[in-house]
């Protein structure tokens, strides 16, 4: 009986240590903050809001619309992500001016549950059974860049029509060990927006290129469908923009124009 107390404390104990390096909410200002491995050292990096935040596409019918996707049930502040080593903090990166939203970061804090919520919106205890749900893990470490490390995160800066989450790409890499929203090998300072199922391919790419579409035809009205051309290199992520017609059927689509692969949103 011994032995197995003893075991079965052994466990929990384990299965609380793999726990530790994750945490969401360990304090009203910190968001969530996560144990990752950088060059073998490990370090803690924190998203922490300057001040509580406040709600944004709270509990309601109204924030299971497309403009609130990714954003519901969340909430809004002065955002920044803390790089600490043995509980100091040695860096430190703003992310607030990266979101549309003036003046503010959304981060989500509750997943919906569409399949439910729309009736549960209906209960006047609604925000409660929210606030019960578990609270959504954000980052989410891999190599975008695959430059062998998986020290980056992707955050999610927009919702697009409708349902499509945009954002960037968030870490330290080979080519910049400081902390910093990737760019392309070509404007490495300006930051690359792209959907999330674009940077998801881009991380799952098993040659150094790929092509996605970025926008189909007649997708909300369009007359032209937008493809992209990602690639990546010891220099870092690069591609190419290019547009083309949509045409009837059995006719050949034509090149519209192709630009370097910058700012989704210009």
């Amino acid at each position: 009986m011994l032995f197995r107390s003893f075991l079965v404390v052994s466990v929990a104990m384990l299965q609380s240590g793999a726990r530790s390096g994750s945490s969401e909410y360990p304090a009203p200002s910190i968001r969530e903050e996560q144990t990752v491995m950088v060059h073998g050292v490990p370090e803690t990096w924190r998203l922490q809001w300057r001040e509580k935040p406040k709600p944004y596409c709270e509990p309601s019918d109204a924030s299971l619309t497309c403009p609130c996707t990714g954003f519901a049930f969340g909430e809004g502040g002065d955002l920044f992500l803390l790089r600490l080593r043995d509980g100091k903090e040695i860096e430190r990166l703003h992310l607030t001016p990266l979101f549309t939203e003036e003046g503010q970061a959304v981060l989500q804090r509750w997943h919906p549950d569409n399949k439910r919520d729309f009736k549960l919106a209906e209960r006047a205890d609604f925000t409660r059974i929210v606030a019960r749900r578990p609270v959504v893990k954000l980052m989410h470490f891999a190599d975008y860049d695959h430059d062998g490390y998986a020290t980056e995160f992707y955050l999610q800066t927009e919702a697009l029509p409708c349902g499509k989450s945009m954002g960037v790409v968030i870490g330290v890499s080979k080519n910049n060990p400081k902390l910093h929203v990737f760019g392309t090998a070509s404007k490495p300072t300006k930051p690359l927006y792209l959907q999330k199922e674009e940077w998801e391919a881009l991380r799952d790419a098993t040659k150094p290129g790929i092509e996605v579409v970025d926008w189909l035809c007649g997708d909300h009205g369009a007359d032209t469908q937008t493809e992209l051309e990602l690639s990546w290199s010891v220099h870092g992520i690069d591609g190419l923009r290019r547009e083309y017609t949509c045409p009837e059927k059995g006719v050949a689509r034509r090149l519209i124009g192709e630009k370097p692969l910058v700012d989704a949103r210009e």
